[in-house]
């Protein structure tokens, strides 16, 4: 056993040290070859378990990127770097309930105005930060499957009552196939099935993965393909979430492109599809997203609330986006999400 840590250790410290804003920053053990190393400029994948849960992940490199894939979560993006602008474009943390979140909600049902020691005060930086206390039900990764009834809006998303079909947003895809530059996961479920759990049908599940080089910047796509055994009883709507993180929603040079002008990272509403814009002028990093076939994408922030020596205040992590298709009469699906990622 004391050969086999020494042998580990002197393997790890002979990896060069990782560019700054790869994910490798976050691997304890060192992470991957990173760009000083020999062989550093080639696309590559790995399959290994990088966040030591028991599960295998797909890490994809390559000299503008770099990803990393879960087939167990969804077959989802749970973070993704783009190197030439060292930029952590996939970066939200799940919102859970927190010890002090009861002391923000007690304050707020309590406020009767009686005379409490300092020690008992509850500083707030804003007034109704409750309404900011929102818990995801998934982790927030990119490409997750959202499959839910076609009468849910935008608020509801915005508030998380979509009330998703699990299967599809959080259950495990096996890899058919995968290489440097694409990956093919699959998963058979069911579709369509009310609260009763009647009416259900068979389905196959792709999703088809690819990375590769782009004018100034890289390109990610994810195609979902739904294949049915027969027509659903009732429509539902099939969505692919992305997550973006552009971080610091105050500043101006971050922001939308919309017809009436640019609109702030914190923007909560619809904006028309097929394709979006998004601008960071401080990293210097311009996302477009094109999702065909889709008429408009609903947005929304994702702000939790943290606890600091001032008090409590909102924080925005980033902003949830779902372009959306329905599926009724037909037994073949197939849609798709493109980012183009660019240096500006």
């Amino acid at each position: 056993m004391q050969r086999r840590v020494l042998a580990r250790s002197v393997r790890w410290s002979l990896r060069a040290a990782p560019a700054h804003g790869d994910l490798a920053q976050l691997d304890p053990r060192g992470g991957p070859a990173d760009r000083l190393t020999p062989g550093g400029q080639i696309a590559r994948v790995e399959l290994l378990d990088y966040d030591t849960d028991g599960k295998n992940e797909l890490l994809f490199t390559g000299p503008e990127y770099q990803a990393l894939l879960k087939p167990s979560d969804g077959g989802t993006l749970a973070a993704l770097d783009f190197r030439l602008k060292a930029a952590t474009l996939v970066n939200s943390m799940q919102r859970r309930p927190e010890a002090y979140h009861a002391r923000l909600r007690n304050a707020s049902q309590n406020a009767t105005g009686a005379v409490i020691s300092i020690h008992e005060q509850t500083r707030v930086k804003e007034p109704n930060l409750e309404r900011f206390l929102r818990y995801d039900r998934w982790a927030r990764h990119a490409f997750r499957i959202l499959v839910f009834d076609p009468k849910r809006t935008q608020q509801d998303y915005e508030c998380l009552q979509l009330n998703e079909n699990a299967s599809f947003a959080g259950g495990e895809f096996s890899v058919r196939a995968s290489a440097p530059h694409q990956a093919e996961l699959y998963r058979q479920t069911l579709i369509g099935a009310n609260q009763g759990g009647e009416g259900a049908v068979s389905v196959d599940v792709t999703k088809r993965f690819s990375f590769g080089p782009a004018p100034n910047g890289c390109e990610v796509s994810c195609e979902v393909g739904l294949k049915l055994k027969q027509p659903v009883d009732r429509a539902v709507m099939v969505g692919i979430e992305t997550v973006v993180n552009l971080l610091a929603p105050m500043q101006r040079d971050r922001f939308f492109e919309t017809a009436s002008g640019p609109q702030g990272v914190r923007f909560s509403g619809e904006l028309p599809g097929p394709i979006l814009h998004m601008e960071d002028g401080w990293q210097k990093v311009r996302i477009t997203l094109h999702a065909p076939g889709t008429d408009n994408f609903w947005i929304a922030p994702i702000e939790t609330v943290s606890e600091s020596e001032e008090g409590f205040e909102r924080v925005y992590q980033g902003s949830q986006i779902l372009a959306r298709w329905r599926l009724s009469t037909q037994k073949v699906l197939s849609a798709r999400v493109v980012w183009r990622i660019e240096a500006i």
